[in-house]
């Protein structure tokens, strides 16, 4: 559906995206993953159009990105709403600004505010709105036009926790019929509802990982005893304590577990359980942006 390829991107003398490559397919919800500063606002303000990219290229649906802007519904980090303006006044300006026929907005407007939990909320001003619901109002006016591509730039990170799960549930209902991206920093935000996260750090894509994600460190192992093992147990295992009767085993190879036991019966040291290190979604971003 959507194809970025090798695009870059340069400000004041300074590159803020480099060779940026990936894919987007129809109907997935994608976390922009990355720590402040790592470029996934700028990367979004390419995607839809605000600013201009240097080399590479954007498609959707095999055809750049800037003739597709009607198909695309945006919510930036900090909408600019009137504050003196009703919710139903706000998406009417907005719909208008978009193309949006009167005759068409007359029609969608209530449908979408009960879409987004802001039903009989029309004639609310926006100053009257709790921080969620401007959240809430602000979806509202980038699925209006019923887009295909939505994107939302943390779209709960200026949220407290009920702002931000009321946004969360929203966010799983749009899943069903649209494509999403989403940027964030928190991964918790993402790990509801989204599919795949693409990692940035410093302006690169260094990892796509599935929500699903879960990979052995064979490398490591947790044992558990009510001895204590000594430490190192030899030339090719070390030995820390995490608490009493757990141990964290590492070796610089892929520890098989007959040599371990081996060693471990060697010392004494009766086993009540032993098993690999496994990394979820979590620790495999955490990995990536502190090594990258």
């Amino acid at each position: 559906m959507i194809a970025i390829d090798k695009v870059n991107k340069s400000f004041r003398g300074r590159q803020i995206l480099k060779d940026i490559t990936f894919d987007i397919m129809e109907g997935e919800c994608i976390g922009l993953l990355g720590p402040n500063g790592a470029g996934k606002t700028t990367l979004i303000k390419c995607m839809t159009g605000i600013i201009t990219y240097e080399g590479g290229d954007i498609t959707f649906h095999g055809k750049d990105i800037l003739t597709r802007k009607n198909d695309i519904g945006y919510l930036s980090q900090h909408t600019d709403f009137k504050q003196w303006m009703t919710c139903e006044e706000t998406l009417r300006f907005f719909g208008s600004l978009s193309g949006l026929r009167k005759r068409y907005l007359d029609a969608h407007i209530d449908d979408i505010l009960t879409d987004v939990g802001l039903k009989d909320k029309n004639s609310h001003k926006v100053e009257e709105l709790s921080g969620g619901m401007k959240q809430r109002l602000g979806i509202a006016q980038a699925i209006l036009h019923q887009p295909k591509l939505l994107i939302l730039d943390e779209p709960v990170s200026a949220l407290d926790p009920v702002g931000r799960n009321e946004i969360k549930h929203l966010i799983k209902k749009l899943k069903a019929y649209t494509t999403i991206l989403l940027s964030t920093h928190i991964l918790d935000d993402a790990s509801e509802f989204c599919d795949r996260y693409l990692i940035i750090k410093s302006g690169k894509i260094i990892g796509n990982i599935t929500n699903q994600a879960e990979t052995i460190n064979k490398k490591q192992v947790y044992l558990e005893t009510s001895a204590i093992p000594p430490a190192p147990l030899n030339e090719w295992y070390t030995v820390q304590e995490i608490k009493p009767g757990q141990y964290l085993i590492t070796s610089n190879e892929p520890i098989l577990f007959q040599h371990l036991v081996e060693t471990l019966d060697q010392h004494n040291v009766e086993i009540h359980a032993l098993a690999y290190d496994k990394k979820n979604v979590e620790k495999i971003f955490l990995e990536l942006v502190s090594e990258a």
